[in-house]
């Protein structure tokens, strides 16, 4: 461990509050973050004490701590001793869940016949630079680290690998039938794989190469990245509905017809039998995973319908699929749709956060960091609101992606964005918002746009690293954080509106942005532009005129009623 490091975990073991370790040694991290980094911390010094054969010090840290000033002094000793202690060597004869973090060694485990580092670097030779991709779950960060272990100990292990690109051979994977996995570790029976589906079209005719319904289904999720959300949130609605279909209905995926669908519809309302679907969140790996945490609402049962009979469309235009089961399904089983317009706030709701943020922002009573946060909340604010971004959009902005454009007028702003579904579009950034990126730079210790590294985000941290930027959860719980700060402000004067403020999160902003624009005039083509929308149709849910002019309409006989 590196000095800050040692003093973060000795913070936590003297009970230095979540806040206050995030604002001395993670950058004003917010308190998930902190939890999260004292865990990995916890996990090195347990498996260095593993390592070093000192088993009453590798329990202390993989068990709970204990408020009590006995398990502090036991904690600090510990970490005096491990941090004395120089670090042992690897041999290749160990274990490498003896090196290797516990979530990695996990997902090694469903591959049979390595349980050595020499087992395993004969592996990763024998298959090569993609060797990741064939383990389930592991993910290409997790093989990073693997690699860097080995080049960091290849003269303890006398082992080097191979990372050059080889066809890779079959090998002895674990995996799970007749009982809930996730997708990449469930084997349905071989009757049930779909290769003789009912509904299947003629197999010369497919235009994919695809011979059962699990192929299918990587083919359509190969469409979008593989850590995009897209791709989550697709591929968690395929797995739910392919379990779904082998284990409760008995059936392929591709014999699913529509009275099938309707019942999944209620199946998704009324998970049962609960102990087989239902558990809380767990990793993919874990055993304890599952597909649901609970009944879904009508909302999600829409988008869920949406999303697979988008991969149902797709397959019959394919010629994988015969047919669409979800065509001609009723949408009454929905419930009330929740409108986009329920989450926009009002002009005087939107003024009054601001004006919160920045008195905030210039309240002496704070300290100068929290003053800064503050004055960082009002940029986000007002970039969010005047652009529209998502909030993946909001994280990867860069500096380089702001683009000077000359025109008779003069000189304009854009900024390029690569959005939802890896689409390019271009935001128009006016001149205030320009004023206030560049302020925001010079808060962060960092020059204007043009004297700036072209990397640097738009919306940084404000001390360390100031180049770095906010991760999407971070910048999310921020934003949550601070609607529900000024949510508590504006309950005494109004309960409905704090109430509201409570439920807002990013994307309020985004919605707050097209109901703004189009309720200003701002033509309708032009809000799609700017949003990213592939339809206008979409759009169009910013459009209220028709309830205004009902209200109105109403509002006006109430007022004659009064008169009379």
């Amino acid at each position: 461990m590196n000095p800050s490091e040692l003093a973060l975990i000795r913070s936590w073991i003297q009970g230095i509050s979540w806040d206050v370790i995030g604002e001395m040694y993670l950058d004003d991290a917010d308190r998930n973050e902190v939890m999260r980094v004292v865990r990995l911390l916890r996990e090195k010094l347990a498996r260095k004490a593993q390592q070093l054969g000192i088993d009453g010090d590798a329990k202390l840290w993989e068990q709970d701590r204990e408020y009590s000033q006995e398990w502090m002094n036991r904690a600090l000793k510990s970490v005096d001793t491990l941090k004395s202690k120089p670090d042992p060597k690897p041999q290749s004869e160990d274990h490498y869940n003896r090196w290797l973090p516990q979530q990695i060694s996990a997902r090694l485990a469903c591959v049979k016949k390595i349980k050595t580092l020499a087992e395993l670097a004969a592996f990763i030779n024998q298959h090569g630079g993609s060797w990741w991709k064939k383990v389930p779950n592991l993910g290409k960060q997790s093989a990073e680290a693997i690699h860097d272990f080995f080049s960091t100990s290849a003269d303890d292990i006398g082992i080097s690998l191979d990372l050059s690109s080889k066809k890779a051979t079959n090998f002895d994977v674990v995996v799970v039938s007749n009982r809930i996995a996730p997708l990449e570790r469930f084997a349905p029976p071989a009757h049930l794989t779909g290769e003789a589906g009912t509904n299947r079209a003629p197999i010369e005719r497919c235009r994919i190469d695809a011979r059962n319904d699990y192929e299918s289904i990587m083919a359509w999720l190969s469409l979008w990245g593989d850590d995009t959300s897209t791709h989550r949130a697709y591929r968690k609605e395929a797995e739910r509905f392919l379990l779904w279909a082998i284990l409760e209905k008995g059936k392929a995926l591709s014999s699913i017809t529509m009275p099938d669908c309707a019942e999944y519809r209620r199946f998704l309302a009324d998970p049962h039998p609960a102990n087989r679907w239902v558990g809380k969140p767990a990793p993919r790996w874990s055993p304890e995973w599952r597909p649901l945490k609970g009944p879904l609402k009508p909302s999600s049962i829409r988008q869920s319908e949406v999303i697979l009979s988008g991969l149902c469309e797709w397959l019959v235009g394919q010629r994988y699929l015969d047919s669409n089961p979800f065509t001609g399904l009723s949408t009454q089983g929905y419930g009330r749709r929740t409108n986009s317009t329920d989450r926009v706030l009002s002009p005087a709701l939107w003024g009054q956060i601001n004006v919160f943020a920045e008195n905030q922002a210039k309240n002496t009573a704070l300290t100068e960091s929290q003053r800064n946060g503050y004055q960082r909340t009002v940029f986000i604010l007002k970039f969010a609101y005047q652009t529209g971004l998502r909030l993946h959009e909001i994280v990867h902005a860069r500096v380089g992606d702001l683009k000077q454009v000359s025109n008779f007028d003069g000189d304009q702003w854009w900024l390029d964005v690569i959005g939802k579904g890896n689409k390019h579009r271009e935001i128009p950034i006016p001149p205030s918002l320009m004023d206030g990126i560049n302020a925001h730079l010079r808060d962060r210790k960092l020059g204007p746009v043009g004297y700036v590294s072209e990397n640097t985000p738009i919306i940084g941290k404000l001390r360390g690293e100031s180049r770095e930027a906010l991760s999407a959860s971070g910048l999310y719980q921020k934003l949550k954080g601070f609607f529900e700060e000024a949510a508590s402000e504006v309950a005494d004067k109004d309960p409905l509106a704090a109430e509201k403020l409570k439920r807002a999160s990013t994307h309020w902003l985004r919605h707050t942005h097209g109901s703004h624009a189009v309720a200003s005039g701002v033509p309708l083509a032009i809000v799609r532009d700017n949003l990213g929308h592939s339809n206008i149709a979409t759009t169009s849910i910013y459009v209220h005129t028709d309830r205004d002019e009902r209200y109105k309409a109403i509002l006006g006989l109430s007022d004659k009623e009064k008169a009379s």
